[in-house]
This record gives C-alpha cells, structure tokens and sequence, in this order.
C-alpha cells in the first residue's frame, strides 16, 4: 500500500550501514601491542578471530535485515482478492389472510414455502399479514433463516387456532401470546371496520416493494392466500389492486380453500396480473403455486468485490528473528 517506503527506506538503511559499518575506526579503545606474529599463529588466536569475524557479519547483516523488514512493514504488503457473487433479482411477498376461515391454507402454504425459501440465491422475500388491516411481518430480505422462524411462529399461531375451532379447545396464556402472533395489528376490535379486506392487503403489498413505481429491474411475485370472503368496505376493491399489480408488472399466485367465494371473479382478478389461482381441492395446491414460482423470470446480476487483506505476521516474525540474532551475535563479539 506504501511502496515508496521499501524504494527509499531499504536504500537509506543500507547506505547507513555502510557509512556506520564501514568507516569506523580499527582501533577504538585499548592499546597496539608489539610483537604479536607468534601468537597469531595459534590455533586458538585463529579460532577467535575467525569467530569475532563471522559474528561481526552477522550482527551487520541480521541488524540491516531487519530494518529491511520494518520498512516492509511500514509499506503494508496486501493481497486482493476479487469475489464474484451471483445475485438473482427476484421480488417474493407471502400475503396472508389471517381471518379464522383461512387458517388451514396459511398452515399448508407456510409448511411447504420452507424448502423453497431455503433454496433461494439472492432473492428478496417478505411476509406481510392482513384482515381489516394489514401488517408487514417481514420487509423484503435475503435473511433466509428469519424468515423460516417467521413461518414457523406463523404455523403454530396457525395450529392453536385450528386446534381450538375444531375440538373447542381452550388458549392457555401461552398459546394465546403464539395465537396473537398473527392477530395483533390486523383487526381493529370495530364491528364496522370488516374483515378479510382482500383489495387492502394486495395493494399495501404491492407498495412494499421497492422502487416499484420506477424500477422495472426486478422480478416481483406476491403469493395470495385468501378466499375472496369480503366483509365490509375496503378501500380497494380486489380488481382495482389486481390492476395496480398489472401495471406495475407483479404477478399474483394465489392459494384458496376449496369453497372460495365468487370463484370466478375471483380467478379473473389473479390471471390478469399474469398469475394463476389455486385450491385445495388439489392435494398438491402449495407444490404447484412454488413451481409457477420458480418459471417466472429472474434475471442474474453479478456482483463484483475485491476483498483487500493485509498479511504482517511473517514480517513481524522475521524482525524478532533478525533481532534475536543481533543481540545474542552482538554480545558474543562483546565476550
């Protein structure tokens, strides 16, 4: 990252070296003595000078070395690595009716959505709940695994309601906080507010994806689960927010029980956002609404990233070994 520190360091530290190393003076302390030839043919004279030579180099060249190695790390090497990922750009919504008729398909569709989810690459995914008014459990995300939990408390809630509408059963204080999971914040408590407002819930939906007015980059799906049970006065009527999906280019799959009312009106809505209509008349309702799913198209971006990682350690280490060398070479020329 700092080159230049190794083009100009390095240099300077050598030439230091020389101009220390190499211009000292021979006899610093102490005094010439005379006469000295017959000693210096000793064995023993030979051996300590040869060894006060070799610690000599050494404690120059481990001193330079790891100088060297400072400015090494003073110029911070790297490596880079560049990662590509592979990113579909595919828009799912899950919107679910949470009104007491519609609890066995939120159960089915929910238990089989799992493994889909879990196969995603790069899709976005989203929950949103509704009755008399509608509730984002889930924004758009790619948080795979927070989603099964979502789903998973969904099912629960789902079956304690089940439970309780087909054996009689009472909520204990728990399961009415699990029961709750997927009440609170969709009904208002006001007899005149209705229930089921279909046209409400697929519209605020549509509306959850972003940049749905200006981006038509990605591939948007809701999967519907209602049975078209309207009571009151929504807002939006279901044709009205099924046009609002046509233009906006979101297609609708949606799961049903198998007395849906006004079937046909019903089918129509859906098939004209390019969607398609299911029930459980078929055994196979939530497999058949995942593979529709999986044709719809979805381009692939690639997303590019150099990963920058920076590697001292070897220097580090490189620098205490020179050092440990210079001060045990440095003492034994001493002694």
């Amino acid at each position: 990252m700092n080159p230049y520190t190794i083009y100009i360091g390095i240099p300077v530290v050598v030439v230091l070296a020389l101009i220390t190393f190499g211009f000292r003076k021979k006899f610093k302390d102490g005094r010439k003595v005379a006469n000295t030839e017959d000693i210096e043919k000793t064995k023993y004279f030979r051996r300590r000078l040869l060894e006060y030579r070799i610690f000599s180099v050494t404690v120059i060249v481990s001193l330079v070395l790891a100088l060297s190695i400072v400015m090494c790390i003073l110029a911070r090497p790297f490596r880079s690595k560049q990662n590509i990922t592979e990113i579909h750009n595919r828009d799912i919504f899950l919107c679910l009716d949470t009104s007491g008729s519609m609890f066995e398909v939120d159960l089915e569709v929910c238990e089989r959505l799992k493994d889909f989810v879990m196969g995603l690459q790069g899709e976005r995914f989203g929950i949103t709940i509704f009755n008399c008014q509608t509730v984002t459990l889930v924004p758009l995300t790619t948080d795979y695994e927070y989603i099964i939990e979502v789903l998973d408390q969904i099912e629960e809630a789902c079956r304690i309601a089940i439970d309780v509408l087909e054996n009689g059963s009472y909520y204990d204080s728990e399961e009415y906080a699990q029961y709750q999971y997927i009440i609170d914040g969709t009904i208002t408590y006001d007899y005149e507010s209705g229930s089921s407002l279909i046209g409400d819930g697929l519209a605020s939906t549509v509306f959850q994806f972003p940049g749905v007015k200006d981006d038509d980059s990605r591939t948007r799906v809701i999967l519907l689960a209602t049975d078209n049970e309207l009571w009151g006065e929504p807002f939006v009527q279901l044709d009205e927010a099924a046009a609002i999906c046509k233009k906006y280019g979101v297609k609708v799959f949606a799961a049903a029980p198998e007395y849906v009312v006004d079937y046909d009106g019903y089918k129509a809505a859906v098939e004209s956002t390019g969607g398609k209509l299911f029930t459980l008349a078929s055994k196979t309702m939530a497999k058949d609404i995942i593979k529709e799913v999986e044709k719809t198209e979805t381009s692939v971006i690639y997303k590019s990233e150099v990963q920058i990682t920076e590697f001292p350690e070897k220097l580090v280490g490189g620098v205490t070994i020179a050092l440990l060398i210079y001060f045990a070479a440095s003492r034994r020329i001493k002694l």
